[in-house]
Protein backbone atom coordinates (compact mmCIF):
# COMPACT_ATOMS: atom_id res chain seq x y z
CA UNK A 1 0.00 0.00 0.00
CA UNK A 2 3.16 2.11 1.22
CA UNK A 3 5.25 3.03 -1.50
CA UNK A 4 9.01 2.41 -0.59
CA UNK A 5 11.05 5.61 -0.37
CA UNK A 6 13.80 4.75 -2.57
CA UNK A 7 16.75 6.27 -0.69
CA UNK A 8 15.62 3.65 2.29
CA UNK A 9 16.78 1.09 -0.32
CA UNK A 10 18.76 2.44 -2.63
CA UNK A 11 21.99 0.79 -3.81
CA UNK A 12 24.84 2.93 -4.84
CA UNK A 13 26.90 2.02 -7.43
CA UNK A 14 28.88 4.19 -9.86
CA UNK A 15 27.62 2.91 -13.48
CA UNK A 16 29.48 4.60 -16.52
CA UNK A 17 27.36 5.36 -19.07
CA UNK A 18 27.63 3.17 -22.15
CA UNK A 19 30.44 5.58 -23.86
CA UNK A 20 29.66 6.11 -27.86
CA UNK A 21 31.23 9.37 -28.69
CA UNK A 22 34.07 10.67 -26.08
CA UNK A 23 35.30 9.97 -22.55
CA UNK A 24 33.40 11.71 -19.62
CA UNK A 25 33.03 11.57 -16.22
CA UNK A 26 29.37 11.28 -15.70
CA UNK A 27 28.05 8.29 -14.02
CA UNK A 28 24.86 7.49 -12.89
CA UNK A 29 23.90 6.49 -9.28
CA UNK A 30 21.68 3.22 -9.52
CA UNK A 31 19.01 2.00 -7.58
CA UNK A 32 15.74 0.23 -7.02
CA UNK A 33 12.07 1.42 -6.41
CA UNK A 34 9.51 -1.00 -4.46
CA UNK A 35 5.76 -0.38 -4.97
CA UNK A 36 2.11 -2.03 -3.61
CA UNK A 37 -0.17 -2.38 -6.36
CA UNK A 38 -3.36 -2.63 -4.17
CA UNK A 39 -6.29 -5.24 -5.11
CA UNK A 40 -9.28 -3.72 -6.41
CA UNK A 41 -7.33 -0.30 -7.10
CA UNK A 42 -5.52 1.95 -9.10
CA UNK A 43 -1.59 2.72 -8.37
CA UNK A 44 -0.24 5.91 -10.22
CA UNK A 45 3.43 4.39 -11.41
CA UNK A 46 5.97 6.77 -12.16
CA UNK A 47 9.29 5.56 -12.72
CA UNK A 48 11.67 6.87 -10.64
CA UNK A 49 14.30 6.31 -12.17
CA UNK A 50 15.74 6.55 -15.41
CA UNK A 51 16.88 3.31 -17.42
CA UNK A 52 20.77 4.05 -18.03
CA UNK A 53 22.20 6.61 -20.47
CA UNK A 54 23.53 4.83 -23.59
CA UNK A 55 25.56 8.03 -25.05
CA UNK A 56 26.79 11.04 -23.65
CA UNK A 57 28.54 13.44 -26.20
CA UNK A 58 29.39 17.18 -26.46
CA UNK A 59 27.63 18.48 -29.66
CA UNK A 60 29.82 20.20 -32.37
CA UNK A 61 26.87 22.12 -34.17
CA UNK A 62 23.01 22.18 -34.26
CA UNK A 63 21.46 22.68 -37.59
CA UNK A 64 17.76 22.99 -37.34
CA UNK A 65 15.07 22.80 -39.66
CA UNK A 66 10.88 23.19 -39.40
CA UNK A 67 10.25 20.44 -37.48
CA UNK A 68 13.94 18.90 -36.63
CA UNK A 69 17.92 19.31 -35.61
CA UNK A 70 20.69 17.92 -36.42
CA UNK A 71 23.02 17.23 -33.76
CA UNK A 72 26.74 16.95 -35.10
CA UNK A 73 28.38 15.00 -32.07
CA UNK A 74 31.93 15.13 -31.19
CA UNK A 75 34.44 12.35 -32.08
CA UNK A 76 31.30 9.94 -32.26
CA UNK A 77 31.31 6.20 -33.99
CA UNK A 78 27.55 5.51 -33.96
CA UNK A 79 25.98 2.49 -35.63
CA UNK A 80 23.09 3.92 -38.23
CA UNK A 81 19.29 3.94 -36.93
CA UNK A 82 21.10 2.36 -33.44
CA UNK A 83 18.93 4.68 -31.61
CA UNK A 84 15.78 4.08 -33.56
CA UNK A 85 12.70 1.92 -32.74
CA UNK A 86 12.59 -1.41 -35.23
CA UNK A 87 10.08 -4.00 -34.24
CA UNK A 88 11.66 -6.23 -35.47
CA UNK A 89 15.75 -5.44 -34.42
CA UNK A 90 15.85 -3.14 -31.78
CA UNK A 91 12.63 -2.57 -29.24
CA UNK A 92 13.43 0.84 -27.18
CA UNK A 93 12.47 4.74 -28.06
CA UNK A 94 15.37 6.53 -27.36
CA UNK A 95 15.52 10.22 -26.12
CA UNK A 96 18.08 13.03 -25.69
CA UNK A 97 18.20 15.09 -22.58
CA UNK A 98 20.02 18.15 -23.34
CA UNK A 99 23.00 18.23 -20.77
CA UNK A 100 24.11 21.51 -21.37
CA UNK A 101 22.84 24.32 -23.03
CA UNK A 102 20.01 26.99 -23.33
CA UNK A 103 17.48 24.27 -23.20
CA UNK A 104 18.90 22.03 -20.20
CA UNK A 105 17.23 19.76 -19.01
CA UNK A 106 14.86 19.49 -22.22
CA UNK A 107 13.92 15.81 -23.71
CA UNK A 108 13.50 15.33 -27.30
CA UNK A 109 13.24 12.30 -28.98
CA UNK A 110 15.29 10.51 -31.69
CA UNK A 111 14.17 10.86 -35.15
CA UNK A 112 17.20 9.04 -36.89
CA UNK A 113 20.96 8.96 -36.54
CA UNK A 114 24.12 7.73 -38.66
CA UNK A 115 27.74 7.33 -37.72
CA UNK A 116 28.56 11.34 -36.01
CA UNK A 117 25.12 13.00 -35.84
CA UNK A 118 21.79 12.41 -33.79
CA UNK A 119 18.42 13.89 -35.50
CA UNK A 120 15.63 14.69 -33.04
CA UNK A 121 12.03 16.06 -33.04
CA UNK A 122 12.03 19.64 -31.71
CA UNK A 123 8.12 19.46 -30.94
CA UNK A 124 7.44 23.44 -31.76
CA UNK A 125 10.88 24.43 -30.47
CA UNK A 126 13.80 26.54 -32.16
CA UNK A 127 16.90 24.85 -31.71
CA UNK A 128 20.89 26.66 -32.17
CA UNK A 129 24.46 25.66 -31.28
CA UNK A 130 24.30 27.30 -28.08
CA UNK A 131 20.76 25.73 -26.83
CA UNK A 132 22.16 21.98 -26.95
CA UNK A 133 26.24 21.77 -26.09
CA UNK A 134 25.95 18.67 -24.39
CA UNK A 135 23.75 15.31 -24.77
CA UNK A 136 23.05 11.96 -22.95
CA UNK A 137 20.75 9.77 -24.91
CA UNK A 138 18.39 7.30 -23.09
CA UNK A 139 16.16 4.42 -23.80
CA UNK A 140 12.32 5.38 -22.45
CA UNK A 141 10.90 2.78 -20.22
CA UNK A 142 8.55 0.27 -21.85
CA UNK A 143 5.14 -1.32 -20.93
CA UNK A 144 7.14 -4.48 -21.08
CA UNK A 145 10.61 -3.65 -19.37
CA UNK A 146 8.40 -1.99 -16.69
CA UNK A 147 6.03 -4.46 -16.65
CA UNK A 148 7.97 -8.13 -18.35
CA UNK A 149 6.23 -10.95 -19.15
CA UNK A 150 8.54 -12.83 -16.08
CA UNK A 151 6.45 -10.66 -13.54
CA UNK A 152 3.52 -12.09 -14.60
CA UNK A 153 1.03 -12.83 -11.42
CA UNK A 154 4.07 -10.95 -9.37
CA UNK A 155 3.04 -6.59 -10.86
CA UNK A 156 -0.08 -7.91 -13.14
CA UNK A 157 -2.07 -9.99 -13.62
CA UNK A 158 -2.14 -11.44 -17.19
CA UNK A 159 -5.66 -11.62 -19.03
CA UNK A 160 -6.70 -15.28 -20.52
CA UNK A 161 -8.05 -13.76 -24.12
CA UNK A 162 -8.93 -10.29 -25.59
CA UNK A 163 -12.91 -10.42 -24.45
CA UNK A 164 -13.50 -7.55 -21.72
CA UNK A 165 -14.80 -10.06 -19.20
CA UNK A 166 -11.62 -11.87 -19.12
CA UNK A 167 -9.20 -8.69 -18.84
CA UNK A 168 -7.40 -8.74 -15.56
CA UNK A 169 -4.62 -6.06 -15.29
CA UNK A 170 -4.88 -2.61 -17.16
CA UNK A 171 -2.61 0.08 -17.89
CA UNK A 172 -3.89 3.33 -18.48
CA UNK A 173 -2.27 6.12 -19.96
CA UNK A 174 -3.24 10.00 -19.54
CA UNK A 175 -4.48 11.98 -22.30
CA UNK A 176 -1.36 14.25 -23.12
CA UNK A 177 -2.13 15.58 -26.73
CA UNK A 178 -5.72 16.86 -25.53
CA UNK A 179 -6.94 19.93 -24.57
CA UNK A 180 -9.07 20.49 -21.76
CA UNK A 181 -9.76 19.42 -18.17
CA UNK A 182 -10.23 16.12 -16.59
CA UNK A 183 -9.65 13.86 -19.51
CA UNK A 184 -9.83 10.35 -20.32
CA UNK A 185 -7.50 8.38 -20.47
CA UNK A 186 -5.81 8.53 -24.27
CA UNK A 187 -5.45 4.49 -24.15
CA UNK A 188 -5.70 1.34 -22.14
CA UNK A 189 -3.67 -1.90 -22.48
CA UNK A 190 -3.79 -5.36 -21.08
CA UNK A 191 -1.53 -8.29 -21.20
CA UNK A 192 -3.35 -10.46 -23.54
CA UNK A 193 -1.72 -14.14 -22.69
CA UNK A 194 -3.40 -15.86 -25.43
CA UNK A 195 -1.35 -18.06 -27.49
CA UNK A 196 0.21 -16.18 -30.46
CA UNK A 197 0.20 -13.00 -28.55
CA UNK A 198 1.30 -13.21 -25.05
CA UNK A 199 2.23 -9.83 -25.24
CA UNK A 200 0.52 -6.18 -23.96
CA UNK A 201 -1.98 -4.84 -26.62
CA UNK A 202 -4.21 -2.23 -26.47
CA UNK A 203 -7.79 -2.27 -25.99
CA UNK A 204 -8.26 -0.75 -29.91
CA UNK A 205 -6.19 -3.67 -30.98
CA UNK A 206 -6.23 -6.69 -29.33
CA UNK A 207 -3.67 -9.31 -31.42
CA UNK A 208 -1.32 -6.36 -31.96
CA UNK A 209 1.81 -6.28 -29.76
CA UNK A 210 2.21 -3.14 -27.61
CA UNK A 211 4.85 -4.24 -25.49
CA UNK A 212 7.43 -1.90 -26.49
CA UNK A 213 5.21 1.05 -26.04
CA UNK A 214 7.12 4.16 -24.64
CA UNK A 215 6.67 6.02 -21.13
CA UNK A 216 7.81 9.09 -21.81
CA UNK A 217 10.15 10.85 -19.26
CA UNK A 218 8.72 12.75 -16.66
CA UNK A 219 4.78 10.93 -17.38
CA UNK A 220 2.63 8.02 -15.60
CA UNK A 221 0.68 5.32 -16.01
CA UNK A 222 -2.08 3.91 -13.81
CA UNK A 223 -2.38 -0.04 -13.29
CA UNK A 224 -5.86 -0.59 -12.61
CA UNK A 225 -5.53 -3.66 -10.75
CA UNK A 226 -8.85 -5.27 -11.56
CA UNK A 227 -10.62 -8.31 -12.75
CA UNK A 228 -11.64 -10.81 -11.76
CA UNK A 229 -10.78 -11.71 -8.32
CA UNK A 230 -7.72 -9.45 -7.97
CA UNK A 231 -4.89 -9.59 -5.78
CA UNK A 232 -2.33 -7.88 -4.05
CA UNK A 233 0.69 -7.09 -6.67
CA UNK A 234 4.37 -5.64 -6.21
CA UNK A 235 6.05 -3.36 -8.52
CA UNK A 236 10.05 -3.22 -8.03
CA UNK A 237 11.90 -1.69 -10.87
CA UNK A 238 15.88 -0.90 -11.01
CA UNK A 239 17.65 1.81 -12.89
CA UNK A 240 19.83 5.39 -12.70
CA UNK A 241 18.66 7.76 -10.29
CA UNK A 242 18.05 11.03 -12.07
CA UNK A 243 20.25 13.98 -11.56
CA UNK A 244 19.80 16.67 -13.83
CA UNK A 245 17.15 19.34 -14.03
CA UNK A 246 14.21 17.92 -16.18
CA UNK A 247 12.31 20.64 -18.26
CA UNK A 248 8.26 20.57 -18.56
CA UNK A 249 6.12 21.81 -21.02
CA UNK A 250 2.98 22.79 -19.84
CA UNK A 251 0.19 23.09 -22.23
CA UNK A 252 -2.43 26.29 -22.54
CA UNK A 253 -5.41 26.80 -24.26
CA UNK A 254 -6.83 29.59 -25.75
CA UNK A 255 -10.60 28.14 -25.14
CA UNK A 256 -10.38 26.89 -21.88
CA UNK A 257 -7.89 25.61 -18.99
CA UNK A 258 -6.19 22.93 -19.69
CA UNK A 259 -4.62 19.73 -17.39
CA UNK A 260 -1.17 18.73 -18.12
CA UNK A 261 -0.28 15.28 -16.56
CA UNK A 262 3.20 14.73 -15.30
CA UNK A 263 5.04 13.31 -12.52
CA UNK A 264 8.45 13.69 -11.06
CA UNK A 265 11.27 10.91 -12.06
CA UNK A 266 13.03 11.34 -8.94
CA UNK A 267 13.43 8.71 -5.72
CA UNK A 268 12.21 11.31 -2.97
CA UNK A 269 9.37 13.43 -1.55
CA UNK A 270 8.73 16.89 -2.83
CA UNK A 271 7.63 20.20 -1.18
CA UNK A 272 5.64 22.09 -2.81
CA UNK A 273 8.53 25.34 -2.54
CA UNK A 274 11.01 22.31 -3.77
CA UNK A 275 9.05 21.93 -7.27
CA UNK A 276 10.81 24.98 -9.16
CA UNK A 277 7.66 26.11 -10.11
CA UNK A 278 7.49 30.36 -10.89
CA UNK A 279 5.67 32.94 -11.86
CA UNK A 280 6.98 32.14 -15.52
CA UNK A 281 5.33 28.96 -15.84
CA UNK A 282 2.74 29.04 -13.19
CA UNK A 283 0.15 32.08 -12.90
CA UNK A 284 -0.67 33.14 -9.43
CA UNK A 285 -3.81 33.67 -8.01
CA UNK A 286 -5.55 37.21 -7.47
CA UNK A 287 -7.06 36.32 -4.20
CA UNK A 288 -7.67 33.05 -1.91
CA UNK A 289 -11.53 33.29 -2.61
CA UNK A 290 -12.97 30.31 -5.60
CA UNK A 291 -12.86 33.08 -8.02
CA UNK A 292 -9.93 34.89 -7.99
CA UNK A 293 -7.78 31.62 -8.18
CA UNK A 294 -5.76 31.08 -11.43
CA UNK A 295 -3.62 28.15 -11.41
CA UNK A 296 -3.94 24.69 -9.66
CA UNK A 297 -1.74 22.21 -9.33
CA UNK A 298 -3.66 18.63 -8.45
CA UNK A 299 -1.59 16.02 -6.38
CA UNK A 300 -3.09 12.42 -7.04
CA UNK A 301 -1.19 10.23 -4.10
CA UNK A 302 0.52 6.98 -6.07
CA UNK A 303 -2.05 4.54 -3.80
CA UNK A 304 -5.42 4.35 -2.60
CA UNK A 305 -8.63 2.64 -2.35
CA UNK A 306 -10.82 2.34 -5.40
CA UNK A 307 -10.50 3.27 -9.08
CA UNK A 308 -11.00 6.62 -10.81
CA UNK A 309 -9.04 8.23 -7.63
CA UNK A 310 -9.38 12.18 -7.00
CA UNK A 311 -6.74 14.25 -6.38
CA UNK A 312 -6.10 14.12 -2.86
CA UNK A 313 -4.68 17.92 -2.61
CA UNK A 314 -5.43 21.12 -4.64
CA UNK A 315 -3.09 23.87 -4.44
CA UNK A 316 -2.64 27.56 -5.71
CA UNK A 317 -0.30 30.38 -5.25
CA UNK A 318 -0.87 34.04 -3.70
CA UNK A 319 0.97 36.51 -2.67
CA UNK A 320 4.37 34.17 -3.50
CA UNK A 321 2.84 31.51 -1.04
CA UNK A 322 1.21 28.03 -1.53
CA UNK A 323 -2.51 27.38 -0.13
CA UNK A 324 -4.47 24.08 -0.16
CA UNK A 325 -8.29 24.85 -1.14
CA UNK A 326 -9.04 22.88 1.90
CA UNK A 327 -7.43 25.12 4.24
CA UNK A 328 -6.99 29.45 2.69
CA UNK A 329 -6.14 30.31 5.98
CA UNK A 330 -2.34 29.09 6.42
CA UNK A 331 0.52 29.00 3.60
CA UNK A 332 1.36 25.34 2.68
CA UNK A 333 4.82 25.83 1.17
CA UNK A 334 6.13 22.58 3.11
CA UNK A 335 3.46 20.72 1.92
CA UNK A 336 4.74 17.60 0.71
CA UNK A 337 4.05 15.49 -2.52
CA UNK A 338 5.22 12.08 -2.43
CA UNK A 339 7.42 10.56 -4.49
CA UNK A 340 5.74 8.81 -7.53
CA UNK A 341 2.80 10.90 -7.18
CA UNK A 342 0.68 12.32 -10.61
CA UNK A 343 0.59 16.10 -11.04
CA UNK A 344 -1.57 17.93 -12.55
CA UNK A 345 -1.33 21.37 -13.64
CA UNK A 346 -4.25 23.39 -14.09
CA UNK A 347 -3.64 26.42 -16.76
CA UNK A 348 -6.62 29.15 -16.68
CA UNK A 349 -7.70 30.51 -20.20
CA UNK A 350 -4.33 31.45 -21.97
CA UNK A 351 -2.38 32.25 -25.05
CA UNK A 352 -2.35 28.80 -26.23
CA UNK A 353 1.45 28.58 -26.08
CA UNK A 354 3.15 26.23 -23.55
CA UNK A 355 4.92 27.33 -20.22
CA UNK A 356 8.28 25.71 -19.26
CA UNK A 357 8.83 24.53 -15.91
CA UNK A 358 12.48 23.13 -14.76
CA UNK A 359 12.48 20.54 -12.10
CA UNK A 360 15.78 19.83 -9.94
CA UNK A 361 16.79 16.48 -7.87
CA UNK A 362 16.51 18.33 -3.84
CA UNK A 363 18.97 15.67 -2.51
CA UNK A 364 22.79 15.63 -3.21
CA UNK A 365 24.04 12.41 -4.57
Amino acid sequence: MKKTNLLAVLTLAATPAFLHAQTTNYSDVVGYTSQSLTAGSDTIISPQVFRPAELTSAVSNVSSGASQAVLTLSGASLTANQFVYNSSTQPNTYFVLVAAGNLAGTYLMVASNDASTITVNLDGLTAASADITSIEVRPCWTLKTLFPASDANVSFTPSASATAGNRRTTILFPNNTGTGINRSASTTYFFNNAAGVQDWVSTAATSTKAGDTAILPGAYVIHRNTGGTPVNLSLTHAGAVFSRSLSYYIGTSATSANDTYVALPRPTDYTLSQLGISDTSFTQSTSKTAGGRRDLLLVVNPSGAGINRSAATTYFRFANDWYSTANTATATNNAVIPAGAAIIIRKVLSDGNDRVWANNLNVSL
